[in-house]
C-alpha cells in the first residue's frame, strides 16, 4: 500500500503552509511573510458563510465549518437560500450559537438573483464580517460581482464545468463564469486536491489553497462505534439525481442482489431515477435526516458511490467512519480518498469488486483497514482548523460600498 500524507492547505505564498510529504500542495500568488495575521490571545474572526442551494452536502458542510469556528470562539453567520432542497427546520438543525439570515434566493429567475445580491450587500454593510466565505457556485458569482469589500473565499465544492452530463455550450458558459469568479475573489478554497487542480488551470486565476472536507464523526476526539453487519448489504446513497447516475446505480445494485440485501438510502424528485430504482427492485428509503441516514448505513457492508463529478464527498466519509467498504467512481476527488484500489473505471468492474468483497472477509478487512488509515485526516475539527490558518492570511476587511 502506498504511504499516506496529509491533505495540505496552501494559500496565497510561493511555499506552503503545510505542505504534504509527497509535496502535492496547490498554491499560487505572490505574498509577504507579514501577511499571515496572528489573532491575540482572546482575539476572533467575524466569518459570513453564503450558501444558495442551502441543502444536501453544502447544508452539512457549511454547517459543521461554522458550528466548529464558533466552538473555537469566533463570530459565525449563514446567509442562505430557500431553494427546494433546503430543510424546513434550518434553525433546528443548526447550533444557535451561529447566525441565520434567510436571503431572497427562493428561485434562480434574474430579479430573484438581484435581489439577493442586494440583500447579501446590505447584511455585509451591516455584519461587517471580517471574512465572506462564499459556498457553491452561485454565491460565488454574486460575492464576486457585488460585495467589494470584505475579503472572499471562493469554495466551488465541485465545479459545475465538470457536470459531464450538460453540453458542451453549457459546461463553456459555466467555465467563463468559473474564470470570471477566480479573478475577482481573494481565494478560491477548493475542498480537495482535485479541485484544487481544476481551479489553477483557470485563465486569470489568482490564489488558491485547499482545505479538505471533513466531518464531526472523523474528528479526533469523537469515538467510532461500528455496528456488526448481521446480513451482508450494498446500499447506494444520495439525492437521486444526474450526478450520481442514478441508471447506473440500478443496474449495479441489481447485479449483486443474489449476495446481499441492497438498498438505496434516499431519494429525489428525478423520475427516471426513481424508475430505474423500481426497475431494478431496488428498495428506497425516501429522504431522510442525516441521524437516521446514517444508521442505515451504518448497517451496510458495501457503500456504491457512483458519482460522475464531485467536490470531496462527505457520503464517502460516512461511510468510512462507520467502516462500510466504499466502491467509487473513477474520478479524481474519489481517488484521492480512497485510493487506487477502490475506484472503478467501468460499472463491471465494481460489480467485481462489490461481489468479491462480499465473498472474501479477508479482503474486506484489508480494504477496511486502509480506510481507518485515511480517514484520520478528514475530521471538522482539523477542517475547521485549517480555514482559520487561511482566514487569518487574508486582508483585512474594508468598507463595503452601499
Amino acid at each position: 500500500m502506498a504511504a499516506l500524507t496529509e491533505p495540505a492547505i496552501s494559500p496565497r505564498g510561493a511555499r506552503p503552509v503545510r505542505s504534504r510529504p509527497d509535496g502535492a500542495w496547490v498554491g499560487s500568488g505572490p505574498v509577504g511573510e507579514d501577511a499571515h495575521r496572528q489573532l491575540e490571545p482572546g482575539e476572533s474572526l467575524s466569518i459570513l458563510y453564503v450558501a444558495e442551494a442551502f441543502g444536501g452536502g453544502l447544508f452539512e458542510i457549511t454547517r459543521m465549518m461554522a458550528e466548529q469556528l464558533s466552538r473555537m470562539g469566533h463570530r459565525t453567520g449563514i446567509a442562505y437560500g430557500v431553494r427546494p432542497e433546503t430543510p424546513t427546520d434550518v434553525r433546528e438543525r443548526i447550533d444557535p450559537s451561529v447566525s441565520l439570515i434567510g436571503l431572497p434566493w427562493t428561485e434562480r429567475t434574474v430579479g430573484a438573483q438581484f435581489r439577493a445580491r442586494s440583500a447579501l450587500r446590505r447584511l455585509c454593510r451591516t455584519w461587517r464580517p471580517d471574512v465572506v466565505h462564499l459556498m457553491s457556485s452561485f454565491a460565488g458569482v454574486h460575492g464576486a460581482v457585488g460585495l467589494g469589500g470584505a475579503p472572499t473565499v471562493y469554495t466551488p465544492q465541485g465545479y459545475s464545468f465538470t457536470r459531464t452530463s450538460e453540453s458542451i455550450l453549457r459546461r463553456w458558459t459555466y467555465l467563463m463564469l468559473e474564470s470570471f469568479v477566480a479573478r475577482r475573489v481573494d481565494v478560491i478554497g477548493a475542498c480537495s486536491l482535485s479541485e484544487g487542480e481544476q481551479a489553477r488551470s483557470l485563465p486569470g486565476v489568482r490564489n488558491v489553497a485547499v482545505v479538505p472536507n471533513g466531518i464531526a464523526e472523523l474528528s479526533a476526539d469523537v469515538p467510532l462505534l461500528a455496528l456488526p453487519q448481521i446480513e451482508p448489504e450494498v446500499v447506494g446513497m444520495g439525492r437521486l439525481s444526474t450526478q450520481r447516475q442514478p441508471e447506473a446505480c440500478a443496474r449495479m445494485l441489481s447485479a449483486v442482489a443474489d449476495r446481499a440485501e441492497v438498498r438505496w438510502i434516499g431519494g429525489g424528485a428525478d423520475p427516471s431515477g426513481q424508475r430505474a430504482m423500481h426497475d431494478a427492485r431496488v428498495p428506497m428509503t425516501g429522504w431522510l435526516p442525516r441521524p437516521a441516514t446514517l444508521r442505515h448505513l451504518s448497517r451496510a457492508t458495501v457503500y456504491l458511490h457512483w458519482t460522475a463529478w464531485d467536490g470531496l464527498p462527505l457520503s464517502i466519509l460516512e461511510a468510512m467512519a462507520n467502516d462500510v467498504v466504499v466502491v467509487a467512481s473513477d474520478i479524481g476527488p474519489n481517488r484521492e480518498v480512497l485510493g487506487p484500489r477502490q475506484v472503478c473505471r467501468t460499472e463491471g468492474d465494481a460489480v467485481r469488486l462489490m461481489r468479491a468483497i462480499l465473498a472474501d472477509s479477508e479482503l474486506r478487512e484489508s480494504l477496511l483497514g486502509e480506510q481507518r488509515e485515511r480517514r484520520k485526516w478528514y475530521g471538522a475539527d482539523r477542517m475547521a482548523a485549517q480555514w482559520l490558518e487561511l482566514y487569518t492570511t487574508l486582508p483585512s476587511s474594508v468598507s463595503v460600498a452601499a
